[in-house]
């Protein structure tokens, strides 16, 4: 095999000759200028078509290639503009990359696979490329894998929709999982109505009046979006986001009652100086005894350690009121462990909250009744949102291993590759084929 054989071979060059090989030992670097074959010259890089040149004048350009040892390689060219009757005045399209990329399919090839399985900085070490190359890369092969866009909303009938934010302050990315293949079938930045009828804008109306179930945590963008878009689709509400909702109203109570008892602990007399006399030393703070109930009162109670069912004795016996709204929070919670006979539990509980006088729990019950034939479909059908939060927690990791993202659209992207088939199949570029021909 000759030298320039080796080069067409490892950089996966077709349709080009070598016109020479030329070494930068100031900048470690290698460059390999190329000629394009005719038959590979002229073509649109829209609509792939042989169309005429625009001027005579061309352009020598270069591309980021696979390095070779220690040493960076770049592809040299000649490209000319090209005037497609469609698409316009272009430049021409190169078969080893991408239009408007700086880098060879190969090479991004490389950069994605890495980036799926590893921080973006060491990518940028391993590639020797900037931060921001990166997610450029990613949002460019995310597009070239998904070859058909619209064939991830065929029988799509069950589906489940949420929000997470990406960014420190109110900023959010509002994702839409396929329930029955746990794939991520859209995301977009934003969250609210507005965001949500965008998806249905996407899929079309044929696609949206499939749709059987949607799944959510209760916000009323999600429930009156698909009122309004898919009437015949059954919204459900997940029993985890409202024992949620009970945790939430056992927390803002326990908070209130602190401050009651911080008041009254604030008018006890102060400590005197020097070591106090046997017998009389003073008792612990209620107030501090309440700051340090938060997780015995939300965990549940097989779960508890000694010393946390020590404090929820304590909490009983001093503060009997909280003590009933945990017992009403671990009552609902009861109610969803059982299949059998949940619409009447619920009926009863429903009843216990709006009389229990604690504000908290009455403003509770009157949230869950308006949601109660949402919450009553979930449990008929079985359906968790547990996928989708779990899903959460992956772009999480996504973001924290790639130290946060400038673009949005990278970010799209890398989900896109992470949780749904889009990159399920991509090879490093060091393999015989590559996953963009």
């Amino acid at each position: 095999m000759t030298h320039n054989q080796l080069i067409k071979n490892t950089q996966k060059l077709k349709g080009v000759s070598i016109v020479k090989v030329e070494e930068n030992n100031q900048k470690d670097s290698v460059l390999v200028h190329v000629k394009l074959h005719k038959k590979e010259s002229g073509i649109c890089p829209h609509c792939g078509q042989h169309m005429p040149g625009y001027d005579a004048k061309t352009r020598a350009r270069r591309w980021r290639a696979l390095d070779m040892g220690t040493h960076k390689v770049f592809i040299v060219a000649d490209v000319k503009r090209i005037k497609c009757a469609e698409h316009g005045v272009v430049t021409e399209a190169v078969p080893w990359a991408f239009h408007g990329s700086k880098f060879t399919k190969k090479f991004e090839q490389q950069v994605a696979f890495q980036a799926i399985h590893q921080s973006k900085k060491l990518v940028c070490q391993l590639m020797r490329i900037n931060w921001r190359t990166v997610g450029t890369i990613i949002a460019r092969v995310q597009k070239v894998k998904e070859i058909d866009p619209d064939k991830k909303f065929e029988n799509l009938e069950v589906i489940g929709v949420d929000e997470t934010s990406y960014r420190k302050g109110h900023t959010y990315i509002t994702t839409v999982v396929n329930q029955q293949t746990g794939e991520v079938v859209w995301a977009h930045d934003g969250f609210g109505k507005n965001t949500f009828e965008k998806f249905y804008e996407r899929i079309g109306e044929d696609c949206a009046s499939q749709i059987r179930m949607v799944s959510g945590d209760g916000a009323r963008w999600i429930k009156n979006t698909v009122n309004e878009n898919s009437p015949q689709a059954e919204f459900c509400i997940d029993p985890y986001h409202v024992v949620t909702w009970a945790i939430d109203a056992l927390d803002r109570m326990r908070r209130r009652i602190w401050r009651e008892a911080y008041e009254q602990d604030k008018s006890l007399p102060k400590r005197k100086v020097g070591r106090p006399k046997k017998g009389t030393e003073p008792k612990e703070k209620e107030s501090v005894t309440l700051k340090r109930s938060k997780y015995p009162l939300g965990k549940n109670p097989e779960n508890l350690t000694e010393y946390q069912r020590e404090s929820l004795n304590h909490i009983q016996k001093v503060f009997p009121k909280l003590f009933r709204g945990y017992q009403i929070k671990e009552s609902l919670r009861a109610i969803f462990r059982s299949n059998e006979g949940v619409e009447e539990a619920l009926k009863k509980w429903l009843s216990w909250a709006s009389r229990c006088r604690i504000p908290e729990f009455v403003e509770l019950s009157r949230k869950i009744r308006r949601h109660t034939q949402s919450i009553l479909s979930t449990m008929k059908y079985g359906l968790s949102n547990a996928r989708i939060e779990a899903l959460n927690n992956k772009i999480k990791l996504i973001i924290r291993r790639s130290y946060g993202f400038q673009d949005v659209d990278s970010l799209i992207g890398m989900i896109m590759l992470v949780c749904s088939n889009v990159g399920r199949n991509l090879r490093p570029a060091y393999t015989a084929d590559t996953d963009f021909e």
